[in-house]
């Protein structure tokens, strides 16, 4: 379209020149605003189409582990790729079992201001089936889900304290072999996360102290999915940056704490 409008406007100024004796300086002057007109009304589509491309980031290819490498866990499971699901694969480990993004940070990925999401099951086993340790800044937590004998759900750790002793702690039951939709949205002061559509975590967390629980789930960081004597499959495994009005909804909710 874009080409066939230029076509037009050349034959019309050339038609205009022969009858009128417009100097060609004069056409080329025209003939340059027009193009810039017309190359102007396609830049913010091409840029939108462009952003939005950046903003979401996969993290897991489907057929392989590329940019991922086991978590250095004692008694470790199997690790893999399911080829009848295309799932990355958890086995069930002694005690924990995990892998984590390699080289995060020469992938210039997000700190805050950004979503995590990816679908989950629990394949086998009755603890959490998906602890996605994820980095805030420059530390880490964990989003816990199906922990403490199946069914508890927060994030770890808040002023030291794990999901099962914070705010964020909630009960749920998880159907074995079911795909669950999670999402973790991470701003400046505030860890929001879904199940679903369902929001089960909304904590403000100004001034609050945000890490791991100590111990061998550290080896997970910075951005990692472990098991707990469980075997578990994830899949479509993204990162976003969030959009301004996203950090904005946010803020809003950081200033109704405040009151």
């Amino acid at each position: 379209m874009f080409f066939h409008a230029t076509a037009v406007v050349l034959k019309l100024l050339i038609e205009m020149k022969m009858k009128m004796k417009i100097f060609p300086a004069v056409i080329l002057v025209a003939l340059f605003s027009l193009l810039n007109l017309f190359a102007e009304g396609e830049k913010p589509e091409q840029k939108s189409k462009k952003e939005s491309k950046e903003k979401v980031i996969s993290l897991f290819d489907g057929k392989t582990l590329k940019g991922w490498k086991l978590c250095n866990y004692a008694g470790i499971g199997e690790v893999k790729v399911n080829p009848e699901t295309g799932a990355l694969r958890v086995t069930r480990g002694e005690i924990l079992s995990g892998i984590r993004i390699d080289n995060f940070d020469k992938k210039k990925l997000p700190t805050v201001n950004y979503e995590l999401s990816l679908e989950a099951r629990r394949v086998e086993g009755e603890d959490f089936f998906c602890c996605l340790t994820f980095p805030y800044k420059k530390t880490h937590a964990s989003f816990v889900l199906g922990g403490w004998g199946g069914s508890v759900c927060g994030i770890s750790s808040i002023d030291f304290m794990d999901a099962m002793e914070n705010s964020t702690m909630t009960v749920r039951d998880f159907d074995q072999g079911k795909w669950y939709n999670l999402r973790l949205l991470v701003t400046d002061n505030r860890f929001q996360a879904f199940v679903e559509e369902k929001k089960i975590v909304n904590v403000g967390i100004k001034g609050r102290k945000i890490g791991m629980r100590f111990g061998e789930i550290e080896e997970s960081v910075p951005l990692g999915l472990s098991t707990f004597r469980t075997t578990a499959e994830y899949k479509n495994i993204k990162i976003r940056h969030l959009e301004i009005t996203e950090i904005a909804a946010a803020k809003k909710l950081d200033e109704e704490d405040e009151f």
